[in-house]
This record gives structure tokens, C-alpha cells and sequence, in this order.
């Protein structure tokens, strides 16, 4: 019998629906195949010898099972056996399907029962609704789904479900499974990675927002990364401003002078240069071993104290010039100094080069680590003792509310000239050499003297470096100035920043506790980016965390910052702890905040930190905080 023969055998009689079925199901079997041999890359074959199954001299029934097994294919068949209620009937199950299902052949006996035992729990419901719509429509369908093996093993099936009719009404079901673990997990893989595709994003610590270089920790793990190969020269620039204009700069006049200053060092120095923003008007260049190295490093220094003295910068539409000085040091490779330390070296030098009155001071060597301690040291004990700080307040918005109800009081140091500097580079320094405390009393002290001279009409957050809580004597030290200065306790909450810095968890839970048992509460800064900062909230009574910037000031345009955020705040919450947005600089970011439901947003958008003053009118009792709610700006909070 050849291909007419059954052709024309097949014009002479109506195939039955089950025939139909396994009609369909070859079909099915043989673009599968097809398929699946293209994605994998084998050629195929047009020109080889076909053998006929047809031709074989095996029943039906044995030739299917045998195309199924060469396949991967089970099937499972359900007939009525004339009961019409689904459900009732004979079931049966291939051998090969029976392996799908981790089951030797003919050791199982299969009933609806036991067939729903085997598939995994979640996936029971979903599989019921796709047999019961193929029946009630009288139409194929197809379902994934996972089986549980006997010995716990889950793979991932996927079955094409055909009803079998006799005179029009449903007879029976048959269902062709298919192993498709390896496909379900290759496709879960490529899903996983366009979605981290999608949410992989710049690091947005690296640059400094108002001037585009690079900020001073990507600049120090540059000089270790030289220092541990090549060596080479590190060029610190200090300025201050040497024109006095008639009124103080605001953050703005800051924010476009500094700008202008990178823009300006980068003309000189090149963009094949690191060049970086080392502190609030200190400004590193990196540069790599030349065949005239000290000589080379040192022009480039002499050169950019040159052009910046001589350059006039424009702030509020008048004319100003810097005063400049340059620190260099030499360094070979495998120094012991760090890259922190080098950088410190060159602040030194820039120091020195301004007492001296010389552009340029030069160390043919890093200094040695018991006088860079003593020096950084003699520096922070210094500004503690003569008072060179200043306290800044900036607005915390309730977003629920929709106003002003807490208060952060943020530090400032004072420069030579008296101008008051984001400390972030001061800080760093007094941590590294045990001094943090020192500075965090002095904060403290006159941060709840200003407050309880105040009305307290607002809620107010004073930060305490990680670092500090390995004292034990700081617990004793705020209740007696909170008492000694009248302050409600109510309202204070200590900020606990550096997190990392943690040295002593007993002191920290110490001091944690002793702050909620007199009324105070507790809040995390910077979270999201500290090690062990989730620990944290299982042991420390905290009742307040501060997202970290870094995830919040490009929110609206990351979706990787989104997902953060939301679930940071969704884990917050679930331990009954509010959340806080830092660097917030725009209306539509408040808006995504608040449907994440943040509580609390801070930021140049809500006020920028401004210096507490008392008031003239009442100079015991009231503190005023003078606070602008300006419009969107690119700078930081």
C-alpha cells in the first residue's frame, strides 16, 4: 500500500475523532521536532532515505508508543466509558508520560486522585480550569505545568489538551505532555537577563552631580589601583574664594562656581586625565609615571594654580577670582600608604603651600602614617576646640500631610575664610582617626541647646556617626544634655549615619535602647547601601530609616531604583518602621514616592539646609529657621 492507496482509502471512510486526534498530534510532533533541530543548529537532512512507518509491520498502538518515546512524548487518555460527567471514566497514561511523572511503567495506578497528587500544588487549580474549559467549549487547549517526582525532583511539563466527541457531546480527553524543563528554564534564564538588561544602570556615586567629575571615593580607588601598579604623581588643588562680594554666597552661587572650577580643570588638565572633586573647594588630579615624572607633574601643578589665579569667574553677575594652592605627591608602586592616605598627603601639602604663601608645596614621598595620624589628628581637635563649625537645618516634608513637620540639623564646617563647607571630606578624615566622637558631642550639644532655646514646635533629627556608639559613656552624655538644656525628648530622633562604622553591636544596642526607654527615637541613614544595614532592623529599635540618595535622584528615570525603593518600603513597613527619601530635587519624584508610600521626602525640593539663627525678637526662647521651598535644582540635598 502506497501514499495513493491511503489517500484514497481515506476519501472512503470518516477518520474517527481519535484518529483525528493522533492525526494532529504527529503533526504537532514532527513541527516540534523541526523546530527545536533549527534552534539548536543541526542541518537538516532533505535528501536521506525516509522509512514509511506505515510500512512497519506493527500494530497501531505500537507504533505510537514508539513515536512518543522518540519524542519525549506521553500521553494521557480519559474516556467517559458513556458516564457524561467529567471526572468519571478510565484513565490511562503512557509509559513515557509515567516517566515524565518520575513513576516506573506499569507500577502506578492512575486515577484523578493520584493524577492531582502529582502535580505541584500551586499549579492544581490552573490546570483544572484549562481541562475544564477545553471540555465545556469543545475545543484544544494547552497548559504548563510542574509534577513533583517521588523523590522530590519538580520538572515542567507542557501538555496540548483534545476533546474527543462522539455524535457532537464530549466522549474523552486526550492529553500529550511534553518534558520541557530544559526549555522552561532556558527561557527563565533569558528572561532574567533582560531584566537585569533593563534594570543595570550607571552608578550614579561616581560623578558628582553639579560638576560631572568624579566624586572623592572614585578618585581615592584610582590612586590604589596606581599605587598598586605603576605609581605616580597626585596633584591636590585648594581654593577659596579672593574677591569679597557684598553678600554671602548662597548654595547656588556655590553649586555654579564649583561647576565652573570643574569645567575649567578639565580644559587644562584634559579629558584622557582622573581628575575629581576631593572636597568642598579641593580638587584631585591623578597622574600616571612620564620618562620625566617629578618634573611633569610638578608643571602640571604650577599650570593649574597659574590659570585659576589668573581666571576670572562670573557668580550673580559680577567678577571673582580664586585664591589657589596645589599639594603634590610622588609616589612609587606598592606604597604602603592608601589611597585615602596619599589623598590626605595632598591636602597637607595644599595646606602647607597657603601658610607658606609658595603656588605649589612638594612631597617627593608619602609622609609617614604616625604623622599623617597626628596631623589629620591636631586638624579635627582644632576645629572642635576653636568652634569652626556651624549647624544648618533642612526640611523633612510629611508626604501624607503634605508639609513640614520635621527638621534635620546638618553640620557645616568653616573654612579659613570663615565660609561654611559641606564637612563630608572632614568627616571621613575624623573617622579614620578616631575623632568622629569628639566632633558628634560638640554636634549634640549645641544642636539641643539651639532646640531647647527654641519653641520645639517641630520634630528634629541630629546625626550620630556609627563609629561613636562604641562609646559607652554616649548614652550618659545625651540624657544630660537633653536635661541640661531643656530639650523635650519627644521630639529628638538620633540619625545614626555610617552604619558600616559599627564597631561594637552590644554598645550600639545599648545606646539604642537607653535613647527609646527616655523617648527619643532612632533612625538608619543611608540605607540600602551599608553592609549588614538589614541585620540592623532585626535588633535595633528603629523607628526610622533614610533611603540612601542614590536610589532616589535618577527614581523616575530607573526602573532598577524603583524596584528598590518599593520593596525597601514594603519590607519597612511590614516591621512597622517609616521610611524617608533623601535628595529628592523634583515634584514628580515626591509624586512616585508617595505612591510607593514613602513617608517622608527631603531634598532641595522641599528646602535647602539653611543656618540656624535665633530670632531678634525673642533671643532666649525662640529659634527661627528661615526656610525656601525653591524650584527644581540638579544639586544634592
Amino acid at each position: 500500500m502506497d501514499l495513493d492507496d491511503i489517500l484514497a482509502l481515506a476519501e472512503t471512510s470518516q477518520p474517527s475523532p481519535l484518529e483525528l486526534a493522533r492525526a494532529r498530534r504527529v503533526a504537532r510532533t514532527a513541527q516540534s521536532q523541526y523546530d527545536l533541530s533549527l534552534a539548536e543548529g543541526y542541518e537538516i537532512r532533505v535528501d536521506s532515505d525516509l522509512v514509511d512507518p506505515l510500512t512497519a509491520d506493527v500494530d497501531e498502538a505500537t507504533r505510537v508508543s514508539r513515536a512518543a518515546q522518540l519524542a519525549k512524548l506521553g500521553t494521557i487518555t480519559w474516556t467517559t466509558g458513556g458516564c457524561k460527567r467529567q471526572g468519571s471514566g478510565h484513565l490511562v497514561w503512557s509509559d513515557e508520560m509515567a516517566m515524565i511523572f518520575g513513576q516506573p511503567p506499569g507500577t502506578f495506578r492512575l486515577t484523578p486522585e493520584t493524577l492531582v497528587r502529582l502535580v505541584h500544588p500551586a499549579d492544581v487549580e490552573r490546570v483544572r480550569r484549562a481541562v475544564r474549559a477545553a471540555w465545556e467549549q469543545l475545543r484544544p487547549g494547552e497548559i504548563s505545568f510542574r509534577v513533583i517526582q517521588p523523590g522530590g525532583c519538580v520538572r515542567h511539563v507542557h501538555c496540548h489538551l483534545e476533546v474527543l466527541t462522539t455524535d457532537g457531546e464530549p466522549s474523552g480527553l486526550i492529553a500529550t505532555g511534553e518534558d520541557v524543563t530544559v526549555l522552561e528554564l532556558a527561557r527563565q534564564e533569558r528572561r532574567r537577563l533582560a531584566i537585569r538588561s533593563e534594570m543595570l544602570c550607571a552608578d550614579l556615586s561616581v560623578r558628582d552631580t553639579v560638576t560631572g567629575l568624579p566624586t572623592r571615593g572614585y578618585v581615592t580607588d584610582e590612586i590604589d589601583r596606581v599605587r598598586r601598579t605603576t605609581g605616580g604623581a597626585l596633584v591636590v588643588v585648594a581654593t577659596e574664594p579672593a574677591t569679597r562680594l557684598p553678600e554671602a554666597l548662597t548654595d547656588e552661587d556655590h553649586d555654579q562656581l564649583t561647576a565652573a572650577v570643574a569645567r575649567l580643570l578639565r580644559t587644562i588638565v584634559g579629558d584622557e586625565v582622573t581628575c575629581g572633586l576631593a572636597g568642598s573647594g579641593l580638587w584631585a588630579v591623578l597622574l600616571a609615571p612620564s620618562p620625566a615624572h617629578a618634573e611633569a607633574a610638578e608643571a602640571v601643578a604650577v599650570r593649574i594654580v597659574d590659570t585659576f589665579r589668573r581666571h576670572l569667574f562670573s557668580v550673580r553677575h559680577r567678577t571673582l577670582r580664586l585664591n589657589t594652592w596645589a599639594g603634590l605627591v610622588e609616589f612609587g608602586s606598592g606604597v604602603p600608604a592608601t589611597g585615602f592616605d596619599l589623598l590626605v598627603d595632598g591636602e597637607h601639602a595644599a595646606g602647607d603651600a597657603r601658610r607658606n604663601g609658595t603656588p605649589i608645596s612638594v612631597l617627593d614621598q608619602p609622609v609617614t602614617e604616625e604623622d599623617r595620624t597626628e596631623r589629620c589628628r591636631s586638624r579635627v581637635r582644632r576645629a572642635v576646640s576653636a568652634n569652626r563649625f556651624a549647624l544648618y537645618a533642612q526640611p523633612i516634608v510629611d508626604l501624607s500631610l503634605n508639609q513640614v513637620t520635621r527638621h534635620e540639623i546638618l553640620l557645616r564646617v568653616r573654612s579659613d575664610t570663615g565660609e561654611p563647607v559641606a564637612p563630608w571630606a572632614f568627616l571621613e578624615m575624623a573617622e579614620r582617626v578616631d575623632e568622629i566622637l569628639a566632633v558628634d558631642k560638640w554636634v549634640i550639644d549645641h544642636a539641643l541647646e539651639l532646640i531647647g532655646r527654641g519653641a520645639q514646635t517641630s520634630h528634629y533629627q541630629v546625626n550620630v556617626s556609627g563609629k561613636s556608639l562604641a562609646d559607652p559613656g554616649l548614652l550618659t552624655y545625651v540624657t544630660e544634655a537633653i536635661h541640661r538644656h531643656g530639650v523635650n525628648p519627644e521630639c529628638l530622633t538620633f540619625e545614626i549615619t555610617e552604619t558600616a562604622l559599627i564597631e561594637n553591636r552590644n554598645e550600639a544596642l545599648a545606646f539604642a535602647t537607653g535613647i527609646r526607654e527616655i523617648g527619643c527615637h532612632l533612625a538608619l541613614d543611608d540605607f540600602g547601601t551599608g553592609y549588614g544595614a538589614l541585620a540592623y532592623l532585626k535588633y535595633l529599635p528603629v523607628d526610622l530609616v533614610k533611603i540612601d540618595g542614590t536610589f532616589v535622584v535618577d527614581l523616575c528615570r530607573s526602573p532598577a531604583d524603583q524596584a528598590v525603593v518599593s520593596k525597601l518600603v514594603e519590607l519597612c513597613h511590614s516591621l512597622g518602621i517609616r521610611v524617608a527619601a533623601e535628595y529628592v530635587q523634583d515634584e514628580e519624584t515626591i509624586e512616585l514616592l508617595r505612591s510607593c508610600g514613602v513617608d517622608f521626602a527631603q531634598g532641595y525640593r522641599t528646602g535647602r539646609p539653611e543656618p540656624i539663627a535665633v530670632s531678634q525678637e525673642q533671643p532666649v526662647r525662640t529659634i527661627e529657621f528661615v526656610l525656601r521651598f525653591p524650584p527644581q535644582h540638579t544639586a544634592m540635598g
